[in-house]
């Protein structure tokens, strides 16, 4: 009986996800465990296994490499060797040819090696161009290989990490070698008649980037184009993310100015001791925002139907700004890991985040959210809650102040403060649980002692 092959359901926000590409050829011999096709969803891109072997049939009405795709929607069949696949053959030689290959023994062994089954044309990745796994486009992201120009030898001439790593060993040793620059960057420059050996001068010792790429080229004309673009999977998602939060959510946000001094001068100290990983500002905040979550659960919650849900688990998203566009990996169970154990599993997932390597299962089901705009030098904002969280942490940048220590002595001294901005759904929570919430999240920041002993 034949087997359907779906769209899967790959986060539980996901509604739909973009066919990216197809590894296995219509016709060819798939064996459990083999990846079959790639499928790109709000937020990363996931290879597909097949869980069942047999021969993989795609009827000629399946949805094109590229599209959109509702969660459960028919993609394809697995049939076995002497099945025919349940929809109609529309080419009478295709038919002839299904009927030799399913009469055939399975491929990979002696006698499959001689077979002459005719498949359709392996499909294109919907970027244009060869396809290439995740793992290669990241490999030759690192390595600077154009990998749209190379040769595949994988299935169906796709293109894998050893194809990549080979181009890398033989690429040319002249002077442009020294200009460290991406792929798409390279094939922009190119486009727009830049001349490389003066890029690898400009940029020397840097990496070239397409927004570097693009500015030069539109110092070059006089009145600069206009420049369109489709919104990215990821662009959508956050999008559509945004709008739903601002329609179904009642947000009210609060500002609190907190003396960060202590917390700056603890960094500072751990940054001394030469540890191989010093946590991050975020990290510090994720921690003791953590420690306030557990005194405080209604801002660890969620709303599921007319329910209020609690949740037990403390996982705190935090807002990654990358190529892909803003990304919020998950750190679980923030509350019971050590210090050090949250700075190492936080610089991994930023790590993959920028790489674009995440998985689904390090996005989505946070408890919480936080997001630091300090490095931009911003000082305060409003952030937006991620449904269905119940709260969002906004942290401002860490600048010096004069500001006053005792009104009564008319004391004052520079001292290091920081704006936090939490916004929370009214719906959920109450103004002066929210109060007291952020005010507990003051105090552990003024006095990291408190959260650092428990």
């Amino acid at each position: 009986m034949a087997i359907e092959i779906v769209m899967p359901k790959l986060g539980w926000t996901m509604e739909e996800g973009v066919l990216d590409e197809w590894v296995k050829n219509d016709g060819e011999q798939v064996q459990a465990g083999d990846i079959i096709f790639v499928v790109e969803s709000d937020k990363a891109l996931q290879e597909i296994e097949a869980f069942d072997s047999g021969i993989l049939r795609i009827p000629p009405d399946a949805p094109p490499v590229g599209s959109t795709v509702k969660i459960g929607e028919l993609l394809a069949y697995l049939v076995q060797p002497d099945e025919a696949p349940p929809f109609e053959l529309k080419d009478p030689e295709e038919a002839a040819a299904t009927a030799i290959a399913t009469s055939a023994e399975p491929s990979g062994t002696p006698e499959s090696e001689g077979r002459t089954v005719s498949t359709k044309e392996r499909r294109p990745s919907r970027k244009g161009g060869p396809a290439a796994s995740p793992r290669a486009k990241r490999i030759a992201s690192e390595l600077n290989i154009d990998w749209s120009s190379l040769t595949g030898s994988g299935s169906g001439g796709r293109i894998v990490e050893r194809d990549v790593r080979a181009a890398a060993a033989t690429a040319p040793t002249d002077d442009k070698k020294d200009l460290r620059i991406t792929p798409v960057a390279r094939r922009l420059a190119l486009d727009a008649g830049l001349d490389l050996d003066k890029l690898a001068a400009r940029f020397a010792g840097a990496r070239v980037t397409r927004a570097d790429v693009e500015k030069l080229a539109a110092e070059r004309q006089a009145v600069p184009e206009d420049k369109r673009s489709a919104m990215t999977s990821v662009g959508r998602a956050t999008r559509d993310r945004m709008v739903e939060s601002a329609r179904t959510t009642a947000p009210v946000t609060l500002s609190s100015e907190v003396d960060a001094t202590e917390l700056l001068q603890l960094r500072r100290k751990l940054k001394a001791d030469g540890a191989d990983i010093v946590p991050t500002y975020t990290d510090l905040l994720a921690k003791l925002v953590a420690k306030a979550l557990r005194e405080h659960p209604a801002l660890n919650a969620s709303i599921a139907g007319d329910e209020i849900v609690l949740r037990g688990a403390i996982d705190i998203a935090v807002a990654v700004d990358t190529e892909r566009g803003l990304l919020a990996p998950a750190l679980r169970n923030v509350d019971l890991l050590s210090l050090l154990e949250l700075a190492t599993a936080s610089a991994e997932l930023v790590d993959l985040a920028r790489q674009g390597a995440l998985k689904p299962e390090h996005l989505g089901d946070a408890t919480f959210t936080i997001s630091n705009l300090g490095m931009y030098d911003i000082d305060a904002f409003t952030p937006i809650i991620s449904l269905p969280q119940a709260a969002v942490l906004g942290i401002g940048r860490i600048r010096p102040r004069q500001v006053v220590i005792n009104a009564e002595a008319e004391r004052t001294a520079i001292r290091h403060m920081m704006t936090l901005s939490l916004t929370f759904d009214h719906r959920l929570v109450d103004g002066a649980p929210a109060a007291r919430f952020l005010q507990r999240v003051k105090q552990y920041v003024e006095t990291p002692y408190l959260w650092l002993v428990n």
